[in-house]
């Protein structure tokens, strides 16, 4: 009795498999079959489609759009996740004397008074390093406070606006003026209004071994963009 109940469950399981076999073969038909009903021009239409998103894909198209920098004009201040930054006025010259700062002929001084502030927790230098960590205000090949239609012919001057000497260093939460004088061709900004971009922030840790504990700020996308008119010094 037993060998004849384990032979009938044995061919019960047997049929049942063969049963869900059938099923999934007649499925899997059935699937073909609705595929192949598919008018051909729908796959066209279909690959078609995969070609245009993967084209503009590659374009850049599916990016996330960036925001418009904010426009602002003299005593607008640009504010960043690190630094803040107002322009107080800009004027044309043809030299420095309290800085010994001289244009060469076909050449002309961008001098920019601004009022900076330093919104992080450690000490920060306007064109040097200070404390370890690197600013890149200005002097860099994507810097921080970056001139709109011309480029510099030679590194920019810092100093700050009460006179006092050494290297410009921004405490923390404390604002400073300070004055930044570029060196450019004569026929910059020919309508007298100069253009700066203020740069947000990307900051980077330790990019090598030997260096592990510089920081570094790199300039990200446009923050602000500032138009004020420069005068000609007399």
């Amino acid at each position: 009795m037993t060998g004849d109940h384990e032979g009938t469950a044995h061919e019960g399981a047997v049929h049942e498999s063969a049963t869900r076999g059938t099923v999934v073969r007649v499925a899997a038909l059935r699937a073909r079959q609705a595929l192949a009903d598919i008018p051909r021009a729908m796959w066209f239409v279909a690959a078609g489609l995969i070609v245009l998103v993967v084209v503009v894909a590659a374009m850049g198209g599916l990016a996330q759009a960036q925001a418009s920098p904010t426009e602002l004009g003299p005593g607008g201040e640009a504010r960043t996740s690190v630094y803040a930054v107002t322009v107080q006025d800009a004027e044309f010259t043809d030299a420095v004397e309290s800085e010994y700062l001289e244009a060469e002929p076909g050449e002309k001084l961008l001098v920019m008074t601004l009022e900076m502030q330093n919104l992080s927790d450690a000490p920060v230098g306007v064109g040097t390093t200070a404390d370890r960590t690197k600013a890149g205000f200005i002097n860099t090949e994507a810097p921080l406070l970056d001139l709109v239609g011309t480029t510099a012919v030679d590194s920019a001057a810092v100093w700050r606006g009460d006179g006092s000497a050494g290297q410009v260093i921004l405490q923390p939460g404390v604002p400073s003026e300070v004055t930044i004088a570029w060196t450019v061709p004569e026929d910059a900004f020919p309508d007298g209004v100069v253009t700066l971009d203020v740069h947000e922030v990307e900051v980077r840790r330790g990019a090598v071994i030997l260096s592990s504990g510089v920081v570094t700020w790199r300039a990200a996308e446009t923050s602000a963009r500032i138009l004020i008119p420069a005068e000609e010094s007399p």
